[in-house]
């Protein structure tokens, strides 16, 4: 696989019916990546999560020309993480995984980060409740004001939009939801509308939603507002 410089690869990666390729996967894990999958209490989840990371690592060895296994990661403070190797290629990449699908979107030379999110039906002033206790005012009001039919998915769309920018930067929720606003209505074009946390950040970030799986929320941010030229790639 080529990635050119000014496009970003998107991959969906299915995580029910992978059949014999789970074993493949699995061995070509580290030794840190099997102790977390370890961790999980659920078998499904385990399962998850190393078809997530297989395939990731599946992914990156078609760009990098190596095997699976000889991927090396390093992490970042809040454990993001990035080819250990950075000198030898400028990849960026991201991965999110939620319910069946797993995201990963990779770009050259700029920070980036996606995620998907199952869209689970609730009460909406369950959804309603959350926003005022983890969104800012602005995007709460504007949740608050929609439809109640409507709230749900507001909701979703705006926790995509603002977890694909947390994870751009790898901050996770170190820094906290509320520090900045994001447009909220799934009907407009993403887009990062307050950030004193990094003002920069208004002229250098694409705020972009995707095309999910139905019944999913996805979003991505990348440091470049140039790159919209997403190819989208199915993991089989």
């Amino acid at each position: 696989m080529y990635l050119c410089d000014e496009s970003i690869d998107l991959w969906t990666i299915p995580l029910t019916n992978i059949g014999d390729r789970f074993q493949d996967h699995e061995q070509s894990l580290s030794a840190d990546e099997r102790q977390r999958a370890s961790r999980f209490r659920s078998a499904k989840h385990r399962r998850r999560f190393t078809l997530a990371r297989g395939s990731l690592r599946s992914i990156l060895s078609q760009y990098l020309r190596t095997s699976a296994g000889a991927v090396r990661f390093s992490y970042g403070t809040h454990g993001k993480p990035r080819l250990a190797n950075t000198h030898e290629s400028p990849l960026e990449f991201n991965l999110s995984h939620a319910g069946e699908y797993a995201l990963c979107a990779l770009a050259k030379n700029h920070s980036i980060g996606v995620d998907i999110e199952k869209i689970r039906n609730a009460d909406p002033d369950y959804y309603l409740r959350l926003a005022t206790r983890f969104f800012s005012r602005k995007e709460f009001e504007v949740i608050k004001a929609a439809p109640e039919h409507d709230r749900t998915l507001f909701f979703f769309s705006c926790w995509t939009r603002k977890e694909a920018y947390l994870k751009r930067h790898g901050v996770g929720l170190h820094l906290p939801l509320s520090g900045f606003t994001v447009n909220v209505d799934p009907a407009e074009s993403a887009r990062l509308i307050d950030t004193p946390w990094r003002p920069e950040d208004l002229t250098i970030t694409l705020l972009q939603d995707l095309p999910a799986p139905r019944g999913y929320q996805t979003a991505l941010a990348i440091a470049s507002p140039q790159l919209k030229n997403i190819r989208h790639y199915t993991s089989s």
